[in-house]
């Protein structure tokens, strides 16, 4: 971020790029007739600004608003979230993904509670060393939750200001650069107002694939638009091919109650629950060997082993294939370091797990359904 000015936060150089400040008042006036009413604008509070921004890196806002108001009723405050167990917050996110938001969220918590009194900072220079904060989402806090011209450039914006000022260079710092100078430009002194709007209008009207250019505000300026450009532009990085990993998983059974594993902290997927996995090799790898890249580190021994499906899920950067089996624990010692213990299948609703395995529970769950129904039904024969 360049350096502030004395203009609420702008800087010197952004103020002398012109631009038409009839963007500006549009945008504004179609605002207030269009704005979309968001849990996290009731009262604008930076503890609800920040979480939400948090929730909304890479997640779209029908996705967030339930999680928002679960979290928010289970930790009401900045306090309540720094002093609250690390299960309970990665539960309170469990199938929101990306829970490295979650960790540093609490993180930030307790940095907040500790070094600040639990005062939310509204300074640039604090809130960027926050755990989990960038450039964006700095803004967001400042120009939401304190009013302060700040700029933002999140991905609705980065298109509507792609599309606006005809933005044709290559994906890359420059053209970060340049797009961060035109968001800088145009902030007016209503900030909270104008930066919800650029979201909004990104989001419902200047939309990726089907652009609504004849209802936007904006369209008398839109150099994108007067070009023919907006299905073209923002311009894409080419995709690469993502890698598919293998991996095998092991449900073990013990007095109908099943092994669950809780992941390092640091790391993919950190701190959740899970059945014992590990990754292989490769596809063609044998039932055999898969089971016993499982069952190597854990130190006990198996009977009755079977294979039950196979899972696939979509990271951001990879593919996994997951196999799944079962079996029944025989001897052995799982330790007392808290990283491995027994819960029955009720049990484990009060742990966060990935959605992968939240997906083995349910199946698991569905076949002792049909198996008890099945058994009763026999019962009457």
């Amino acid at each position: 971020m360049v350096a502030q000015g004395r203009h609420g936060g702008l800087p010197q150089k952004i103020l002398a790029l012109k631009v038409n400040p009839e963007i500006s008042k549009n945008l504004l006036r179609w605002y207030k007739q269009n704005g979309r009413e968001l849990p996290w604008r009731t009262s604008f509070s930076p503890y609800s600004v920040w979480v939400s921004e948090i929730m909304l890196q890479q997640t779209q806002v029908d996705t967030v608003i339930p999680y928002y108001h679960r979290f928010l009723s289970s930790f009401p405050s900045v306090q309540a979230l720094a002093e609250a167990p690390l299960d309970k917050v990665l539960k309170g996110w469990e199938g929101l993904g990306y829970y490295s938001r979650a960790r540093n969220l609490q993180k930030s918590a307790k940095i907040i509670v500790k070094r600040l009194q639990s005062r939310f900072p509204d300074q640039f220079e604090e809130i960027i060393k926050l755990p989990g904060i960038g450039k964006s989402t700095a803004g967001a806090i400042l120009s939401l939750a304190f009013n302060q011209r700040f700029p933002i450039l999140d991905g609705n914006v980065r298109r509507v200001l792609s599309r606006l000022f005809a933005v044709q260079t290559a994906p890359g710092p420059k053209t970060d650069q340049n797009l961060w100078d035109y968001s800088s430009s145009l902030v007016p002194k209503q900030a909270r107002e104008f930066n919800s709007a650029l979201m909004d209008l990104g989001a419902t009207v200047c939309k990726p694939k089907q652009p609504s250019c004849g209802l936007c505000p904006l369209n008398s300026f839109c150099l994108g638009f007067k070009k023919n450009l907006q299905m073209v532009l923002p311009l894409k990085k080419k995709r690469e091919k993502i890698p598919l990993y293998f991996h095998a998983g092991m449900v073990i059974w013990k007095n109908k109650k099943v092994l669950i594993r809780k992941r390092p902290v640091n790391g993919l997927l950190g701190g959740l629950w899970e059945f014992p996995e590990s990754v292989v090799d490769q596809a063609d790898l044998t039932d055999q060997t898969k089971l016993n890249r499982v069952c190597q580190n854990l130190n006990i021994k198996l009977k009755n082993k079977s294979f039950l499906f196979k899972l696939t899920h979509t990271f951001t950067h990879f593919k996994m294939e997951l196999h799944v089996f079962e079996a029944d624990y025989l001897s052995g010692n799982i330790g007392r370091d808290g990283s491995l213990r027994w819960a029955s299948l009720e049990e484990t609703e009060g742990f966060p797990f990935s959605t992968t395995h939240k997906k083995i529970i349910q199946n698991l769950a569905d076949t002792r359904f049909k198996n008890e129904k099945t058994s009763k039904t026999e019962e009457l024969r």
